[in-house]
């Protein structure tokens, strides 16, 4: 029979690089997250863990653990992923790597992913299990830092130890020395990319939002008409006469000017005060749904069309609120607005 090419350990290699590296960027990307910290931000961790919370077999860990301290899980999440993905991709104590990036993983599908359908769909479960042979195997038979403690030459063993080397000398390697010795430095790079990362992150901008004025006075009481106003049912009249009448519940957002076709803005719901998103379409009408992603919580946000979350990929339909993608479970509710005299108005729902 014809030997393969490479060894099954070697064809493990590429899967090895591709965990260490996406962990490592994992990290990164919430680190560099201006809302990632940011109360109140679309993307704040301490509302990301409300959602993965609701619901979920493993909710129970986070409600204990990471929901009373957001921030402090939040960065030791991110600091744990950087550590994690630097061991795993310089091959150094790889199955302890691998067992705490399975756990984690794993922890995520039970709360983050539980509620994606088909359960394929959901990443973590795919990660949890691309871990488990270098939990079983470590880095056996690969380039990795254990493998050259390990089995070391004496080139190697100079350059692990290059101040314990004499001319001549066989160079006895003590391995947990050198283990500790790597960990450390590994570590040092660890902190350290989460520190760039946050000191380049920058100041946190909030998304286009109106800023609401009172209720309408009674004076203005009438028959508005609901969500999806088409324009030219919008009722821009001026002041005069013929302006049209808006219901006394209803609250002011701002000057229907603000909010040029294909494009969003979110405001406070009048009647929990929840985030909700108002869309004018290209036609010039305008839709508004609850912007609390149903997943885990996120503020969304409008893109080419779609209502997207900008945590982990759910996107919506603009047109009915339904899911078109991503983990989200459940559609957004519909908001109800109008468009009249110029303005645009929020309704209690």
């Amino acid at each position: 029979m014809r030997k393969g090419l490479v060894s099954p350990a070697t064809a493990l290699l590429p899967l090895r690089l591709f965990l260490g590296f996406t962990f490592v960027y994992a990290g990164i990307q919430k680190l560099s997250d201006p809302g990632f910290l940011h109360a109140g931000a679309p993307t704040y961790i301490g509302t990301q863990l409300e959602g993965f919370a609701g619901g979920t077999p493993g909710g129970f860990i986070l409600k204990v653990f990471a929901i009373p301290i957001p921030v402090e899980a939040g960065i030791g999440v991110a600091l744990a992923e950087i550590t994690i993905g630097l061991l795993a991709a310089a091959g150094l104590y790889t199955r302890v790597a691998a067992a705490c990036g399975l756990g984690l993983n794993f922890l995520l599908f039970l709360t983050a992913s539980w509620h994606t359908t088909p359960y394929f769909l959901g990443p973590d479960l795919v990660f949890s299990f691309a871990w488990l042979p270098f939990v079983l195997a470590g880095a056996e038979g690969q380039p990795a830092l254990d493998n050259l403690v390990d089995r070391p030459s004496v080139a190697q063993r100079t350059r692990l130890r290059p101040f314990d080397v004499e001319e001549g000398d066989p160079v006895a390697l003590d391995p947990g020395s050198t283990r500790r010795t790597l960990l450390l430095e590994l570590g040092a790079a660890a902190a350290g990319i989460a520190g760039i990362s946050l000191l380049a992150r920058g100041a946190y901008s909030a998304p286009r939002s109106f800023a609401q004025g009172s209720s309408s006075g009674s004076g203005r009481g009438g028959g508005g008409k609901p969500a999806a106003q088409r324009g030219g049912e919008a009722g821009q009249a001026g002041s005069g006469g013929g302006a049209s009448k808006v219901p006394s519940n209803a609250v002011e957002l701002g000057p229907a000017g603000r909010l040029p076709s294909g494009t969003a803005a979110t405001y406070s719901d009048p009647t929990d005060g929840a985030p909700d998103i108002v869309i004018r379409e290209s036609d010039g009408g305008i839709r508004a749904f609850s912007a609390v992603c149903t997943h885990a919580g996120c503020t969304v946000g409008y893109e080419s069309g779609t209502i997207v979350c900008p945590c982990h990929g759910g996107e919506y339909s603009a047109e009915t609120g339904e899911v078109i993608a991503g983990p989200p479970p459940a559609p957004l509710e519909p908001r109800r607005v109008l468009e009249a005299n110029g303005k645009i108005y929020a309704l209690p729902t």
